[in-house]
C-alpha cells in the first residue's frame, strides 16, 4: 500500500513537471518562485534552491501567490488566537476590559550571573534570547522570576501580544503558551503525545495536523513555548522519577513531557521562557539565562501613571503625590500593588472628583482592604456609604470567601474545582462578584482567587474573623515559615535568595503566600483596624488576637537572630540575617504601631545586621527603618546586592541616627 502511494506521488510529480516543461521558461521561473515563497511547504527543496542561487525577476515578483501550506495558515491561526486572548489584561472586576496596550509598561528586568550578581539591565524584551548574560550555553530555557506581585505573567502576555502581531520574533512561526499549574491538573494516568499536548491544549491545525507536525520537529527553533508560574506546580510529580521520552511520537504523563521540552530532549533548540517567584529552585543544567524583575524605577512609574490617568489634572495630582511621598512611591514600584492603587482611587475619583490619597494610606493591609470596599461597593452599588458600613453588609461574603482561601492555603490548593465550592456552600453568584475567575485547566472546570496575594488576604481575613479560629490556628504559619528556611543557616549567600526548602523538600514551593497572610494578620490586628473589624467579629477576640500576635512577633525575630552564625567583623558582632528577618521587618511595620516595635525590636540580639542578598525591596527599607528605629541600642546595618533605588534610600533616612554602619 505504501510503495503504490510512493508511485502514485512520483507520477504526480512528473505530471506537473511535464506539463511546466511544456509552458516555457516563464512558466519554469514561475513554478520555482513558488517553491521559493512557500518554505514552509517545500522545505525539502531549500537546500536545492540555495545551491542555484534563484533570484527571481521582477516580472516575477510581481505575480501574486497565494500561501495555503497547512504550516503557514496554522501559524496564522495561532497569532489570530493570541492576538485575541492576549489583548485583554484579567481584572479583579469582571464588569470591566483592560486592554494590554493601555495599562502594561516594562518594569526594571537585570541580568543576574550564577552567583546572584547583576549583569546589567535588559530593556528590550526583543533581547530576551541574545547572547547577552548567557550562564550556560547548553541550557534552552530563559528563566524570568521575582517575587510576587512584580508582572510575570503579564509579561508573558505582552510578549505573546508583540508576537501574534508581527512586532518580534519573526522568525517563531508557532507560539505554545502553558500555565504551570495546568499540569497539576492532569490525571496521574494520563498519558500524551507530545502532538497532543500541543494541539490539544493550544491551537489545533484545521488543516494536516500530521504535517504541521512533521514541520515542527523539523524545525524546532520556529517554535516558542511560554510556561507562567513554576512555583506553582507541586511536590506529587517527582523530578527524580521523570519517565524517559525517547521519540517526540511517545506517550508519558504532560508534566513528564513539560520538563522534557525543558531540558531540550523535546523539540532541542526550540525557545522557552519559564517564569517563578524568587526561590523557586531550577537545576542550571536548563537556564539559559536568569533575568529577574525588580518592578518599577520612578522612570518606570511616571510612565504608568501617565498611561492610567488620561485626564491630565488627575495624572498631575497622582505624580505630585508620588514624589512628595516616598513611602508611598515604595509601594507602588511593585506593579501589582500600583495597579491595584490606582484602580482603586480611580473608582473613588469617579464617585467624588475631591478624592485624594490618604495620607495613612501607607500599609499593604491598607491597599488591599480598600480593593475590598471597591469591590463590595461594585457588587451592592452602595457607592455612597461608609467603608465599615460597607463591610458590615458584606460579613457573609467575606467569611465564605475567605473559608475557601483558607482551604486552599492548608493544602497549597490555588485553584478550586466545582465540588470544593459546593462542599463550602458557596453560592453560585458569589464567584461572579469579582475576586474569582474561571481558570482554562487541562481536565477541570474550576475557579482561582485574582492572585495568590489576594488569596493570602482573605486567608489572613478568616483567621482573624472567625470567631471559631483559636490563637494557635491563627499564629501557625509563622512557626511553618520560620522552619522552611533553617537550611538558610548555611553561611552560602545563594542560599540565602534562593533556598526555600530543605534539599530534600518541595522544590517548586516558595512559601511567599503563607508569608503574606503573616504580614496581613499583623495589618488586620492593628489598633487602627479595631474599629472596622469590630463590625464583623466581637472586640474581645481581636484584642485576644492582637495580643498573642504581639508575642509571637517578639518570639520570632529573637529566636531567628539567636539562631544564626556570628562573625567578629570591624569589632562587632555580625549575624548574617535571612530573608525571614525582613519578612517579619514588614510584619513590624504593617501594625504601625510604636509599641510593637519595641517590643519586638528587645529580640535584636546583634549589633551588626547583614542582609546582603536577600532581596530586599525599598518598601523593605521602610519596614527595616521602622523597626531598628525602635532599637534602644545604636546598630551597623548591611544591605548590599539588593534592590533599593532612590526610593530605599529614603525610606532609611529615620534611623541613620541609630546606625553606626551602614552599607
Amino acid at each position: 500500500m505504501f510503495l503504490h502511494q510512493c508511485c502514485y506521488s512520483i507520477l504526480k510529480v512528473r505530471k506537473i513537471l511535464d506539463l511546466v516543461d511544456s509552458k516555457g521558461e516563464d512558466t519554469a521561473e514561475f513554478f520555482i518562485y513558488v517553491l521559493y515563497k512557500v518554505p514552509e511547504a517545500y522545505f525539502d527543496l531549500t537546500s536545492w534552491l540555495t545551491e542555484i542561487d534563484f533570484q527571481p525577476s521582477e516580472q516575477i515578483k510581481s505575480s501574486p501567490i497565494t500561501n495555503n501550506d497547512p504550516v503557514t495558515l496554522y501559524s496564522k491561526k495561532i497569532k489570530q488566537e493570541l492576538c485575541c486572548d492576549s489583548r485583554f489584561v484579567r481584572s479583579y472586576s469582571q464588569q470591566e476590559e483592560l486592554m494590554l496596550q493601555e495599562t502594561y509598561v516594562n518594569g526594571v528586568m537585570e541580568l543576574i550571573n550564577e552567583h546572584q550578581e547583576t549583569m546589567g539591565r535588559v530593556n528590550d524584551l526583543n533581547s530576551l534570547f541574545d547572547d547577552t548574560g548567557v550562564v550556560n550555553e547548553e541550557g534552552e530555557t530563559t528563566f524570568i522570576y521575582g517575587d510576587a506581585g512584580m508582572g510575570k505573567t503579564l509579561l508573558i502576555q505582552k510578549i505573546q501580544n508583540i508576537w501574534a502581531k508581527g512586532e518580534s520574533y519573526s522568525e517563531i512561526k508557532f507560539f505554545f503558551k502553558f500555565r504551570c499549574r495546568t499540569f497539576v491538573f492532569f490525571n496521574p494516568n494520563t498519558q500524551l503525545t507530545l502532538k497532543d499536548l500541543l494541539f490539544r491544549y493550544n491551537c489545533h491545525p484545521d488543516h494536516d495536523p500530521e504535517e504541521v507536525f512533521r514541520y515542527i520537529l523539523k524545525f524546532p527553533k520556529t517554535v516558542m513555548f511560554t510556561f507562567d508560574g513554576f512555583d506553582e506546580m507541586h511536590s506529587t510529580f517527582d523530578l527524580n522519577n521523570i519517565p524517559e521520552v525517547s521519540l517526540p511520537t511517545d506517550t508519558a504523563h504532560p508534566a513528564a513531557l513539560f520538563m522534557h521540552l525543558l531540558s531540550g530532549k523535546l523539540l532541542k533548540g526550540s525557545r522557552k521562557i519559564l517564569t517563578a517567584r524568587t526561590g523557586c529552585q531550577l537545576s542550571g543544567k536548563l537556564v539559559r539565562k536568569r533575568i529577574m524583575l525588580r518592578g518599577f524605577g520612578m522612570d518606570n512609574l511616571v510612565e504608568y501613571t501617565r498611561l492610567f490617568f488620561k485626564e491630565p489634572s488627575v495624572n498631575m495630582r497622582v505624580l505630585s503625590h508620588l514624589k512628595a511621598n516616598h513611602n508611598f512611591s515604595s509601594l507602588c514600584s511593585i506593579p501589582l500593588f500600583c495597579w491595584i492603587i490606582f484602580k482603586s482611587y480611580e473608582h473613588f475619583h469617579s464617585v467624588n472628583e475631591s478624592h485624594e490619597f490618604s495620607s495613612s494610606f501607607v500599609t499593604l493591609t491598607d491597599i488591599f482592604l480598600l480593593l475590598i470596599e471597591v469591590y463590595l461597593k461594585l457588587s451592592t452599588k452602595g457607592t455612597n456609604i461608609s467603608q465599615v458600613e460597607t463591610y458590615r453588609k458584606g460579613k457573609e461574603t467575606l467569611l465564605l470567601i475567605g473559608k475557601l482561601a483558607y482551604v486552599g492555603m492548608e493544602k497549597s490548593v490555588f485553584v478550586f474545582d466545582h465540588d470544593t465550592i459546593t462542599s463550602l456552600n458557596i453560592p453560585e453568584h458569589y464567584l461572579k462578584l469579582g475576586f474569582l475567575r474561571n481558570n482554562d485547566c487541562a481536565e477541570n472546570d474550576s475557579v482561582e482567587f485574582f492572585h495568590v496575594t489576594l488569596q493570602s488576604f482573605f486567608t489572613a481575613l478568616f483567621l482573624v474573623i472567625d470567631s471559631g479560629s483559636d490563637t494557635k490556628e491563627l499564629l501557625k504559619y509563622f512557626s511553618h515559615c520560620a522552619h522552611s528556611h533553617q537550611e538558610d543557616l548555611s553561611p552560602n549567600l545563594f542560599s540565602c535568595i534562593c533556598a526555600k526548602k530543605d534539599k530534600h523538600g518541595d522544590p517548586f514551593t516558595n512559601n511567599d503566600h503563607l508569608q503574606f497572610v503573616n504580614l496581613f494578620l499583623c495589618g488586620l490586628l492593628s489598633k487602627p483596624k479595631h474599629l472596622l473589624l469590630s463590625q464583623l467579629v466581637p472586640s474581645s477576640i481581636l484584642t485576644l488576637k492582637r495580643k498573642a500576635l504581639k508575642q509571637q512577633l517578639f518570639k520570632s525575630v529573637k529566636i531567628h537572630l539567636k539562631n544564626l552564625p556570628r562573625s567578629s567583623f570591624m569589632g562587632y558582632s555580625r549575624v548574617h540575617a535571612l530573608t525571614h528577618f525582613i519578612w517579619m521587618a514588614r510584619c513590624v511595620c504593617e501594625t504601625q504601631c510604636e509599641k510593637v516595635g519595641n517590643l519586638v525590636a528587645k529580640g535584636i540580639c546583634a549589633d551588626y545586621i547583614k542582609l546582603s542578598f536577600c532581596g530586599a525591596s525599598s518598601s523593605d527599607c521602610g519596614a527595616i527603618s521602622f523597626l531598628l528605629n525602635q532599637y534602644q541600642k545604636q546598630i551597623a546595618l548591611e544591605l548590599d546586592n539588593n534592590n533599593i533605588n532612590d526610593f530605599g534610600v529614603k525610606e532609611l533616612i529615620p534611623c541613620y541616627r541609630k546606625l553606626t554602619v551602614v552599607r
